[in-house]
């Protein structure tokens, strides 16, 4: 078996070059997380920004403040998980481009 070092180098300046532009799509990845039966949602982006909260008027009705805040914790929790799972997927493109790279996510 030999061992090409230079076909190696290429490989993984090639490997760099996709993974610093999949980094830049990945800002362009918009989630949406929701709690309370979709009473609050938050959106955000592949680079976790919260770019938008709606909140029902039906919670403002309760005056309950912790309900609000704990909804809120949910929402902002279920908009990551949906963004971690965008992110997974377009990372595994790097790998299927790349066979000889094992997957790290």
């Amino acid at each position: 078996m030999s061992f090409d070092l230079k076909s190696l180098m290429e490989q993984a300046k090639n490997l760099q070059a996709e993974i610093e532009k999949t980094q830049e799509n990945l800002a362009q990845i918009i989630t949406t997380g929701s709690a309370g039966a979709d009473m609050v949602n938050v959106t955000i982006n592949g680079a976790n920004k919260v770019l938008k909260i709606n909140i029902a008027d039906e919670i403002y009705k309760t005056d309950n403040k912790k309900m609000l805040e704990d909804l809120i914790v949910a929402a902002v929790n279920n908009a990551y998980d949906n963004a971690q799972l965008e992110i997974k997927k377009e990372m595994g493109k790097i790998a299927t481009d790349f066979p000889g790279i094992p997957k790290f996510m």
